[in-house]
């Protein structure tokens, strides 16, 4: 084929672009069509996704790298609620109701975050009945995490308390099995940490050298080896098996 041909073949024959699908741990995922409604955008680390109190428009699901959500008071005291991994949905009661979001949500990883418009989203449950149990799924996964987060910091006694329970809990959703422990990859800074368990990043560092000194933890660059569970939790108040 010479060259004139090559160019018109390539003009006449655009490329089709990929269908990019959500995550098959995502609840969304399930619903007929979602895929055809879904637009995605590549997110760099720092990127914020949607602002609290910004009227929400749809929901987004996090396909890949990892977010923090938070909010924040008037005079810019910031609590961070949970970390949102590959497949989880953001966003959903504010998407789904039209009303302001409730938190913001910042890419603490660079990752695919895909967008569903809301009018989208309900065209389709309308259609498949039963869909509505995967987001009954979700609604209720995600009020577990927010009553979680809420005993840790109004009932737990001390930051040490709340920083272990913190560890596990980061564990239980992301570890990872090695030879030393348990390895959590560490996204956020100590005074992100710090905003998660109310306390001081001076406190944060502090405790964090104390669980290295006592081998309880490792931390090498940006992760951690949780290397005596059963130590970390006796100091979370929590028995083993709650652990996970």
């Amino acid at each position: 084929m010479n060259v004139a041909s090559r160019a018109m073949v390539g003009n006449t024959l655009p490329a089709t672009p990929p269908l990019r699908v959500l995550p098959f741990n995502s609840p969304l995922r399930a619903i007929p069509g979602i895929d055809r409604v879904s637009r995605s955008r590549i997110f760099p680390r720092g990127a914020v996704v949607f602002h609290e109190g910004s009227v929400a428009r749809g929901v987004y699901v996090l396909s890949s790298g990892c977010a923090k959500v938070s909010i924040s008071s008037a005079d810019g005291k910031k609590v961070i609620l949970r970390l949102a991994g590959g497949g989880d949905v953001l966003g959903l009661y504010a998407g789904l109701t039209g009303r302001p979001f409730e938190a913001t949500a910042e890419m603490v990883e660079g990752g695919r975050v895909d967008f569903i418009s809301r009018q989208d989203l309900l065209n389709l449950l309308g259609k498949q009945h039963v869909s509505g149990l995967d987001l009954l799924e979700v609604f209720s996964r995600q009020f577990s995490e927010f009553v979680d987060h809420t005993r840790m910091l109004l009932l737990s006694e001390s930051a040490l308390e709340k920083l272990a329970r913190l560890i596990l809990r980061w564990g239980r959703d992301f570890g990872e099995r090695s030879s030393e422990g348990t390895r959590v990859q560490i996204l956020l800074t100590q005074e992100e940490i710090a905003q998660i368990i109310g306390a001081s990043r001076e406190t944060v560092t502090r405790l964090f050298s104390a669980l290295k000194r006592d081998k309880i933890i490792r931390v090498k660059r940006d992760a951690l080896w949780i290397r005596d569970r059963a130590a970390l939790a006796s100091l979370a108040q929590m028995s083993p098996e709650m652990c996970g």
